[in-house]
């Protein structure tokens, strides 16, 4: 009989087990991949963006995000870094307060594993949840794979515990091993999932859309959503089936079905005072605005017959037109890249039915849930690690 029996080896998994098994509590951890961390590892192109500086409860969306305003104040950033510092991680501070680990991912997840085996959790991987149940306590039948710690017999096995710790993250990146198994077992204990789909993703445009076969430039934009009133400024960059890149991912969490999204292409510039200064007279059209942006994204926004006019000899009418299509260019995405391209989940395990101050369910005592399963998405930049070790901290302290 385990105290607690945790479903999933990520960032949340983990941190709960530490934080329990340091308080004394027989724990196991079961994943039905061959390792732990496995998202981690890949997070922020290898070195994993950790954290944030600058966290607030506004940086997290979901039905009720205030929900997790007492987990980042019980693990704030400081906290974090405190962590990697006494690990001996050494870590680098980007732009908009971004912490990545100055090496690579995998000395965070190395170091997470051995602090839970010192203290005595066990590991269990390459297991598949085949059922759960619960009578007197949590019982989970498994098709066994091998142990972390020493080689089993596969076949089925059965594992008791007092509590049990929903941390099996959600749909995004299946290829990684996303499964909707947490969403499973919170029906099977009568809990809400609020509506799920992909965030932190790229947009599919039409493809006779003017941005499309611009792949490969990148550039800082200024995005926002017609209506929503949610604005970003960072880099977007065109691929193939779009536009990508941080502005884009952003947006991607208010963004639905139908609609617009506004681009403004030279956030920083006035396109209109350019085009009035009597010194840009004689530029053509195209050569000017290119001492700002690329040429190929200036003849694919601005109608046909204007690039190679003279800016002298443009009308009021063509002067507001090619402002417009620098400034103010609308695009109606088709979708999004899906789940196998999103960075995170947006909907989940309804907060109104967990206690954010334990993250245990109100409505099955003893069960508990964590990081992105739950409703709680972060924007870009290391908010989503961070809620995964904060909501899994606030977990493995409370069991």
């Amino acid at each position: 009989m385990y105290d607690l029996i945790i479903l999933g080896a990520g960032a949340s998994g983990l941190m709960a087990a530490i934080q329990a098994a340091g308080r004394g509590r027989r724990v196991l951890v079961l994943d039905h991949a061959k390792e732990a961390g496995k998202k981690l590892l890949v997070s922020g192109g290898g070195k994993c963006n950790v954290t944030n500086r600058q966290i607030t409860v506004s940086d997290y969306f979901g039905m009720n995000s205030a929900f997790c305003s007492d987990a980042l104040k019980r693990f704030t950033a400081g906290t974090a870094l405190d962590l990697l510092r006494n690990a001996d991680i050494q870590t680098e501070e980007r732009d908009y307060g971004r912490v990545f680990c100055k090496k690579n991912a995998s000395a965070i997840v190395f170091y997470l594993v051995h602090t839970a085996e010192n203290s005595g959790v066990r590991f269990v991987f390459n297991t598949t949840v085949s059922e759960v149940s619960y009578t007197t306590c949590f019982r989970v039948k498994c098709e066994l794979g091998t142990s972390h710690v020493q080689q089993e017999r596969k076949g089925e096995q059965l594992y008791e515990g007092s509590h049990l710790l929903v941390a099996t993250g959600g749909l995004a990146r299946p290829q990684l091993g996303a499964t909707n198994l947490g969403y499973v077992v919170a029906r099977q204990f009568r809990h809400k999932i609020s509506p799920l789909r992909p965030a932190l993703t790229g947009f599919l445009l039409p493809q006779d859309s003017p941005l499309m076969n611009l792949q490969g430039i990148s550039l800082d934009v200024r995005l926002q959503i017609n209506g929503k009133g949610f604005v970003v400024e960072e880099p977007l960059l065109f691929t193939h089936k779009g536009i990508s890149g941080p502005s884009v991912f952003q947006v991607s969490c208010f963004w639905e079905k139908g609609d617009v999204v506004t681009v403004n292409f030279l956030p920083s510039g006035d396109l209109i005072s350019q085009m009035h200064d009597p010194s840009n007279g004689k530029w053509i059209v195209k050569s000017l605005i290119a001492r700002f942006l690329p040429e190929r994204l200036v003849r694919a926004v601005i109608p046909d017959h204007l690039p190679d006019r003279k800016v002298a000899g443009l009308s009021k009418k063509d002067r507001e037109t090619i402002a417009e299509c620098i400034h103010s260019y609308a695009v109606r995405p088709e979708g999004t890249e899906g789940f196998s391209k999103a960075e995170a989940t947006l909907g989940g395990v309804s907060t109104d039915q967990i206690n954010p101050a334990t993250m245990e369910s109100l409505l099955q005592k003893g069960l508990f849930f964590t990081g992105e399963v739950i409703d709680i998405t972060g924007k870009l930049g290391g908010y989503n690690i961070h809620w995964a070790f904060a909501s899994g901290y606030v977990a493995g302290q409370s069991v």
